[in-house]
């Protein structure tokens, strides 16, 4: 007879499995205890999992700039490996996603939302100067800028991601699961939209909504529905990281970037500047302007910024600038 009461053991076996090789370990660590320590069968299935872990595979992949990998159909790979194709870095035993009803275990998902789910052991990630894409098993596609993490929870019930640091363009598929992205102080959820969303240099996190609808509210679990307010559709807007109250504002003109994922950047007018910026997210060595003078100068036009030594001597040859390289980075100056 099939045993119901193991099924929840084993998946709260695995979920703890995952949460205490998490960042928040050591303020789980009694919790767990208490769990381990309230039953036998407990402790054997937390050493079960433990085990499939072990002799389990690690499964690395990318897909850069949208290119995807021809991989096996969903219904022929096994079940730990479904929820991410191509572009993750998952531990197999960790890539199960539970609801847990396990007698005295509560665990807290995102947003302690229920049924709980665990994140994926491995954050999707890039390096810095690294442009990425990655697809998820439910047909979405995340493209990750220059230094981003993105932690990502796919459940029978719900999508989550959750944005970590960086930038994403997310190109999410049509699914009856709603589709959730944590960015700082702000929730968006859609069912099928493309949008990018990142942290400015200013503290600030950017979100535009490209096609489809999407809804944007202050995270929490309590939302009250006069706060959930509609995304307008290419409509750059901004919210402070930090700010509960969530106030969006338009999002300055100075990011010409809807272009990002191809390392390009078109500005009607901008300084310079806040044009070395935007380059210096990708540089291997920074670029430094130190003239006031030169800093305030304004470029229009569509630069290759993820290429720094190409998006240099652009400037140069613009402004008629010299270009010193010295072991603190790359120097912009009069003649």
């Amino acid at each position: 007879m099939h045993d119901h009461r193991d099924d929840a053991i084993d998946d709260a076996a695995r979920a703890w499995l995952i949460r205490m090789r998490g960042p928040d370990a050591h303020q789980l660590r009694h919790e767990f205890e208490t769990w381990h320590n309230a039953d036998p069968a407990h402790k054997a299935a937390y050493e079960r999992a433990e085990a499939i872990m072990a002799q389990s595979a690690i499964l690395k992949g990318s897909v850069r700039h949208g290119r995807a990998r021809k991989s096996r159909p969903a219904a022929q790979r096994p079940f730990m490996q479904r929820w991410l194709t191509a572009g993750a870095l998952a531990a197999a035993a960790a890539m199960l996603f539970v609801a847990i009803s396990a007698g005295g275990a509560s665990l807290s998902g995102p947003n302690g939302q229920n049924p709980m789910a665990a994140w994926a052991a491995e954050p999707l990630v890039t390096r810095h100067g690294e442009i990425r894409s990655f697809r998820l098993d439910d047909g979405s596609v995340v493209t990750l800028d220059t230094d981003s993490r993105l932690d990502v929870a796919l459940t029978d019930n719900v999508r989550i991601v959750k944005l970590g640091r960086g930038r994403a363009r997310l190109q999410i598929a049509t699914d009856a699961r709603p589709f959730r992205i944590l960015a700082g102080a702000g929730e968006v959820t859609t069912t099928q939209a493309s949008l990018d969303i990142g942290y400015d240099y200013d503290g600030m996190i950017g979100v535009t909504l490209s096609n489809g609808a999407a809804v944007i509210a202050p995270t929490g679990r309590n939302t009250s529905k006069s706060v959930i307010r509609q995304l307008p559709a290419a409509t750059p807007l901004a919210y402070r990281a930090d700010d509960a109250g969530l106030r969006l504002r338009a999002r300055s003109p100075i990011y010409g970037d809807s272009e990002w994922p191809s390392g390009w950047a078109e500005y009607r007018t901008v300084r310079l500047d806040q044009l070395v910026a935007a380059a210096n997210r990708y540089a291997a060595v920074p670029i430094k302007i130190e003239d006031p003078a030169i800093a305030r100068l304004e470029a229009s036009g569509r630069f290759r910024i993820s290429q720094t030594d190409t998006f240099v001597r652009r400037l140069a040859q613009l402004f008629d600038l010299a270009i010193e390289r010295r072991a603190n980075g790359i120097h912009l100056q009069r003649r």
